[in-house]
């Protein structure tokens, strides 16, 4: 029997939470008459979506946080973000439903009422606190999945996200319902509200006294390759502690540079007496970031993290094969000088052209260093076609056994799993990184 992935693990988890507040509902009043007539059975519908609605809309709210046991439950913040994602759109479809099917209980009777349980109506205070929770949320929902924001404006409207949390929670605690007639229901949505709002407190309200972030100077700056820069980091004070492969986010307090907060990985090594990042020109905020860079020496940053478990020192064989496509060479870019001798690896780096390359010589130079222990295959797409399974596997032989390490463009890395997979390699040995806000 395979053993499960903290994927799945943290899935599981999720789902028994979100479940627990159902079965404790069952409990209070029989089943055979929450359901002895339609109208009673869609009534019993709605309470149920509304109770998974709460609970999956605070569970996003914790997964928000980037506390370390979040990041370490999912096995990533990558990954953890990514259910961030998905069950904030659970929530808002739970939260949809659920007024509709208590609307439609009287339909059959009154249209003209079963309409209105969807508007404010400012007779019952806890009614009207949780329409206005629901259409504020559907409405930041809305501007969340479907509207292409820039980046600093949809950080912004998420803010909101904490109104129309609190509109719903006082929504759930005050309404005449199951949860008020039960006191164990009542508690358990209770500790989740709790959990949800220091969450929001935490990340999104007052993130300048809880979350430690660390002064850095920029110390040098360098451009290596089209569209792309060097900025070398030194610590005013503490310095950030990271592994090789992790992540950080950075704010930029240069003139003509908003203070917003980005995500980047670590391109230096461990020993490194600083933090290097190595920036792609490549939407609005990285273009502002790559133009301004010659001029930013000397000028404050503040760091965020270390974040993320997309490091060789992670997996447990010690044959790995490295796939990086673009600038997703700079986690190996950090890896490569740390790897220990112990180690196996086959380093494939994909690019469309030869002056896209980024550190051609430094690899190279590395790579000789460990005498045979790190192979390094560079592939120029215009001369060589794509990188495939395929070609990795006739190079680095029987791929079942080693971990498979990619960070590129989404669907290179999604490609380059799905062929993988094909040729038999479980999923559990492939390992991609993929974060960006460009």
């Amino acid at each position: 029997m395979k053993k499960p992935t903290l994927n799945q693990v943290s899935w599981t988890l999720v789902i028994i939470a979100t479940l627990i507040p159902v079965i404790i509902w069952s409990s209070v009043v029989p089943l055979n008459l929450r359901f002895a007539t339609p109208a009673q059975s869609l009534g019993s519908l709605g309470r149920v979506t509304g109770l998974l609605a709460i609970v999956l809309y605070c569970i996003n709210l914790v997964l928000s946080t980037r506390w370390r046991f979040v990041e370490q439950l999912f096995g990533g913040l990558n990954k953890a973000y990514v259910a961030h994602h998905l069950i904030g759109g659970l929530a808002i479809s739970f939260a949809l439903i659920h007024p509709i099917l208590l609307s439609l209980r009287i339909a059959e009777s009154s249209f003209r009422e079963a309409a209105l349980q969807l508007l404010p109506t400012f007779a019952d205070l806890a009614i009207t606190l949780g329409v206005l929770g629901l259409w504020l949320f559907i409405g930041l929902m809305i501007v969340t999945f479907f509207v292409k924001l820039p980046y600093r404006i949809w950080l912004l409207s998420h803010k909101f996200l904490g109104l129309a949390f609190l509109l719903m929670g006082l929504h759930v605690l005050l309404i005449s319902s199951d949860t008020s007639r039960s006191p164990l229901l009542f508690y358990y949505i209770l500790a989740w509200l709790v959990m949800a709002a220091v969450a929001f407190i935490y990340r999104t309200l007052l993130p300048r006294f809880f979350v430690r972030r660390y002064e850095y100077e920029v110390t040098e700056t360098g451009i290596i390759a089209p569209g792309v820069v060097r900025l070398i980091m030194k610590p005013k004070h503490d310095s950030v502690g990271f592994e090789s492969g992790q992540f950080i986010f950075v704010s930029f307090r240069s003139e003509g540079l908003s203070h917003e907060w980005h995500p980047f990985t670590v391109s230096s090594n461990s020993a490194f007496p600083g933090i290097s990042i190595t920036v792609k020109s490549l939407g609005s905020y990285t273009k502002a970031l790559v133009d301004l860079a010659p001029s930013m020496k000397g000028q404050t940053v503040w760091i965020e993290g270390a974040y993320g478990r997309f490091s060789f020192r992670n997996f447990t064989a010690k044959k790995q094969v490295w796939v990086a496509g673009g600038i997703g060479v700079t986690p190996f870019l950090s890896m490569i000088s740390d790897v220990a001798d112990d180690y196996d690896v086959d380093f494939y780096y994909s690019v469309k052209t030869p002056d896209e390359m980024v550190d051609y010589s430094a690899i190279v130079q590395t790579t000789n260093k460990h005498a045979g222990k790190v192979r390094f295959f560079p592939i120029i797409t215009d001369k060589d076609g794509f990188l495939t399974a395929e070609k990795i596997a006739s190079n680095s032989g029987d791929l079942k056994t080693v971990d498979i390490l990619i960070c590129g463009p989404p669907p290179m890395m999604h490609a380059l799993t799905d062929q993988f997979v094909k040729k038999g390699i479980a999923k559990s040995r492939i390992h991609t990184e993929e974060f960006s806000m460009s």
